[in-house]
């Protein structure tokens, strides 16, 4: 090894440790939000003293643009645009297996992203990412040959769970919890199809393990929805009964007739 690569080394690992100080990270604080000068965001994460990881918060998760698009499912789908224009319709369109593969491993990356944004609560994020394999697998349906396919589409379940939290979250933040509930409601009925879809093509591990496990967790997210709604909708009606003359019986009454038509809505 020559000196001047030597140097080099030096210099790179003295950088990498002004960086790693820069980010402050600490056992409270293991991941890290830097924004770049082009305006993305990227999430550093240091799970341990030895290892950092990053991961760009929009487009690909590495970063990397893929024949010039934000990722290489926005290649492929701009491929079916173009067999569209061409034919008059998709029918007969279809990828190389190899092709399928760099689609289903993009696809795992952005699974990654999601799971660490649900944990950091960036819900926006976990409802793009999740949107956007949940195309990825519907392609799949289409496309691929059921082999293939049923790589990803296994996994629709597990896609369609964190769909709906991430959609009844973001609708929290807006204090919004009916349509929190109805998100909810919806996610649990396309799990359900998904289910039933399991069954007649003969996957019934696949079956099992999305109703025991994902479709269980959102009827338990909805539950907890319900209790916390109800829970609001009480004590809204022991702060109207306060406020009134609390020896009319026939006011009292007819708040909670109010109460019960609000919650039959």
């Amino acid at each position: 090894m020559t000196t001047n690569s030597i140097n080099n080394h030096r210099h790179l690992i003295q950088t990498l440790d002004e960086i790693l100080n820069d980010l402050e990270f600490d056992i409270d604080h293991p991941i890290k939000i830097v924004r770049m000068t082009d305006g993305r965001e990227v999430i550093t994460v240091r799970p341990n003293p030895f290892t950092v990881s990053r991961m760009y918060t929009s487009g690909r998760p590495d970063g990397r643009k893929p024949y010039g698009k934000s990722s290489y499912h926005e290649y492929i789908q701009s491929r079916m645009e173009d067999y569209q224009d061409s034919n008059g319709s998709d029918e007969g369109f279809e990828l190389t297996e190899e092709e399928w593969q760099t689609l289903f491993d993009e696809s795992y990356d952005r699974y990654t992203r999601y799971l660490l944004c649900a944990g950091i609560k960036r819900w926006h994020d976990v409802k793009r990412d999740t949107d956007t394999n949940l195309a990825v697998t519907n392609l799949a349906k289409q496309f691929a040959p059921p082999e293939i396919a049923w790589q990803s589409y296994q996994y629709k379940g597990y896609m369609l769970m964190m769909n709906s939290i991430a959609s009844a979250e973001l609708s929290l933040m807006e204090d919004n919890r009916v349509e929190a509930l109805n998100l909810v409601n919806d996610g649990i009925q396309r799990i359900g199809q998904f289910c039933g879809e399991c069954l007649r093509e003969n996957h019934g591990e696949a079956e099992n393990i999305t109703r025991e496990r994902y479709l269980a967790n959102l009827i338990e997210f909805r539950t907890d929805l319900e209790s916390v709604e109800k829970g609001t909708e009480e004590e809204d009606g022991m702060d109207r009964q306060e406020e009134g003359d609390d020896g009319d019986a026939t006011d009292i009454l007819d708040e909670l007739e109010q109460l019960l038509g609000e919650q039959d809505r």
